[in-house]
């Protein structure tokens, strides 16, 4: 887990895109957190009801040299000093400038602790040294420590210090002679963070199994809350005593209980420590993190829990708790009743340190790239929220842009448009429109395209408190597109030539296999079923069509059919032969009469076979062992003989087969021999059966006289 968040500090994070819509009289509409949050974030926060309203104030701050910005605390006298990586430094800062207060010869420098008496301790990686720092900003080497990284310090109402170390989980106590004592040492790879109370309480959270410990008196340790994700990576304490903790999970939690992992990269005992630098291809994490609340007396609730973001920092600003997320770089904060907002994001990867100074404000920084920042405690004057571009999936004609607000006196809302036909805007995009400031709407002069953005402004006047952008909304008409006929089938057989997904090929007229098949109920009744798209998503309407090979005109079977389905074709008033379908599909009930678009499918010849089968030229003639034989002939005028059947005395149907031994033709001469017959009057029922299952019969009467005595 360790090696995913330091490796994560490298990444940008991706958000969902909007769901595109089409079709004529289309709304893009974006509104709730998710989708305003998707957006560039400029002075504006975004609240977990789905509300956007001005951020807290935010300035650079400058005179920052480093690509990581590992840790920020604050003195007594509010200056605030800073850890940094790539390279290795401790800064001080002062009003709006960062000064360089040591440049250390190791690789980082992972944490800072201001004390009473002016100095600063730093606390080193990959070495595990931490260092003293006097006003003068001279270093020396407080204490050399086995430990390789000294990822956290805290020092307690009692001038206690306390240092959370890795790759071994251990949580030691210094003195002001370097001394060194282990509190606890956790069957853990590292203790990520370390906080105290005013009753000198110490906390410590660990990795990899998500632990938060508390130390009481600076001697007996215990598991305080094991939290649902695998690394508790940040702790702050209010005045109250209430513990807030933060987790940067990379990926869901597997079974608990194993024994602890080797830190990344560490192969062995002998092997080297590796350097907490990020490799540039982490990205976002797979799963959640979350902020928890862990109230002495009460246990613990969970705040807030955030998909797909590390939660890398925490600080506490006007009864809020504030996180720095990664890989996305922005800050939340959250508010006790468990709402929260997005209050800004920065030109970074991940906010990885946050402190209050003597002003009130927070002191953030942030890495790759690594800067310093002051949000300040009031909301700015005016703030920008940029969309996420919208694919309308085609071409579009845009129309009108209106949106829900909530103004006071002295606040407004503007809100412009730009087009493109890039999924990313760039110099190819049209210019911004003008300003729209009518709520009610708007209507839009942009360049036909599949791409939009909006750009809104919020601002206010001081002390009239903030705006708040509920919606927006923006018109849209695609340009027409052809529906497409992609399949047509009649009685389940494919009707035309090019069925969609397969090769080219001429429908044939059913041909059922021999054997005896029970005949339709509606024989004259034949099942259609079709199925069209719209490129457009536009409402379709059908006609449906037929005339017989050789006429010229064609005749409505039924017309303005809403949706795809199956249709019952009556043909009982339809003379026997064969006939071409045409079938319509047309989007004119969504589409002014000049725009409207139309595709027709014209199927193969097919079999119109509703008269049955004639059963013919029946005899029989008495063969010397007592025993007949019968012919006849059965034939149909379209459909193919498909089954001979024979019932002797209304007894059950026995099977018959013609001469050639083959149905395959449309009349076909058959034979059928009898078993000796007793005298008396023989019936014998020929039924034939066609392709279409039309069945049709033929009757003989056979007289055997008895012998004479």
């Amino acid at each position: 887990m360790l090696r995913s968040v330091l490796a994560a500090l490298a990444a940008a994070s991706v958000l969902a895109a909007f769901p595109a819509l089409a079709g004529v009289g289309k709304t893009w509409t974006t509104s709730g957190t998710e989708q305003f949050a998707a957006g560039e974030l400029d002075g504006v926060a975004v609240r977990s009801t789905g509300e956007v309203e001005l951020a807290p104030a935010v300035e650079k701050i400058e005179g920052l040299e480093a690509e990581l910005v590992w840790d920020a605390q604050a003195a007594l006298d509010g200056t605030v000093y800073v850890a940094t990586g790539s390279p290795a430094a401790v800064y001080a800062v002062r009003g709006n400038r960062a000064e360089l207060v040591h440049k250390s010869d190791e690789k980082h420098v992972l944490s800072v602790l201001p004390l009473p008496d002016g100095s600063v301790l730093a606390g080193t990686a990959p070495q595990g040294i931490i260092y003293r720092i006097d006003r003068g900003g001279e270093a020396e080497v407080l204490v050399d420590l086995e430990d390789a990284y000294v990822w956290d310090m805290a020092i307690d109402p009692f001038n206690r210090i306390y240092c959370a170390t890795g790759p071994e989980g251990r949580l030691l106590r210094l003195n002001r002679a370097g001394e060194v004592t282990e509190v606890l040492k956790a069957k853990q790879n590292n203790l990520m963070c370390v906080a105290t109370d005013a009753e000198g309480t110490v906390y410590a959270g660990s990795a990899p199994d998500g632990y938060v410990y508390r130390v009481e008196h600076g001697e007996k340790a215990t598991v305080l809350y094991d939290a649902d994700e695998d690394e508790v990576h940040a702790l702050v304490v209010d005045e109250a005593g209430v513990l807030y903790a933060c987790t940067a999970q990379s990926q869901p939690p597997g079974p608990r209980g194993g024994p602890p992992q080797s830190p990344p990269g560490e192969q062995s005992a002998q092997a080297a420590v590796p350097i907490p630098s990020p490799p540039a291809a982490a990205g976002a994490p797979a799963t959640h993190n979350s902020i928890y609340r862990i109230a002495p007396g009460e246990g613990a609730v969970l705040l807030a829990r955030f998909d797909k973001m590390f939660l890398l920092s925490l600080c506490l600003l006007n009864g809020e708790v504030i996180g720095g997320t990664g890989t996305d770089g922005r800050l939340v904060a959250v508010r006790p009743d468990m709402t929260y907002r997005i209050l800004t994001e920065f030109d970074a990867a991940h906010v990885t340190a946050m402190a209050r100074d003597a002003e009130g404000d927070v002191i953030v920084g942030t890495s790759n790239a690594g800067a310093l920042w002051r949000l300040r405690r009031d909301h700015r004057p005016d703030g920008t929220l940029i969309s996420k571009p919208f694919d309308a999936g085609y071409l579009s004609r845009w129309g009108r842009i209106w949106w829900k607000e909530k103004l006071a006196t002295g606040q407004s809302i503007r809100i412009k448009v730009r087009t493109g036909n890039s999924g990313e805007p760039d110099e190819h995009w049209s210019e911004w429109t003008r300003w729209a400031n009518r709520s009610d709407g708007e209507p839009l002069d942009v360049p036909i395209a599949r791409f939009a953005q909006f750009s809104a402004e919020l601002s206010t006047r001081p002390i009239t408190g903030s705006p708040l952008l509920l919606e927006v909304n923006v018109s849209y008409r695609q340009a027409n597109r052809k529906p497409r006929i992609v399949s047509f089938t009649l009685d389940g057989e494919p009707l035309l030539e090019e069925p969609q997904g397969g090769p080219s090929s001429r429908a044939q007229p059913p041909r059922p296999p021999a054997g005896r098949r029970q005949r339709q109920a509606e024989p004259a009744t034949r099942n259609l079923a079709w199925r069209a798209a719209d490129p457009n998503d536009d409402e379709l309407r059908y006609d449906l069509y037929y005339r017989g090979v050789g006429e010229t005109d064609w005749m409505k079977v039924d017309d303005d059919i809403e949706e795809d389905t199956d249709y019952a074709w009556d043909t009982s008033r339809l003379p026997d032969g064969y006939y071409f379908l045409k079938l319509v599909a047309r989007d004119d009930a969504a589409r002014p009469r000049d725009e409207a678009l139309a595709d027709e499918r014209i199927t193969a010849p097919l079999l119109i076979d509703n008269r049955p089968p004639a059963v013919a030229d029946i005899s029989a003639r008495r063969l010397a062992d007592g025993t007949y034989e019968i012919t006849g002939i059965a034939r149909d005028e379209h459909g193919q003989i498909t089954n001979i059947e024979v019932s002797h005395n209304a007894g059950d149907w026995a099977p018959v087969f013609p001469t050639d031994g083959i149905f395959d033709s449309l009349e076909e001469p058959f034979s059928h021999r009898t078993d000796i017959l007793e005298p008396g009057e023989h019936v014998f029922v020929f039924a034939a059966t066609d392709s279409r299952e039309n069945a049709g019969s033929g009757k003989l009467v056979v007289r055997v006289e008895p012998e004479p005595e």
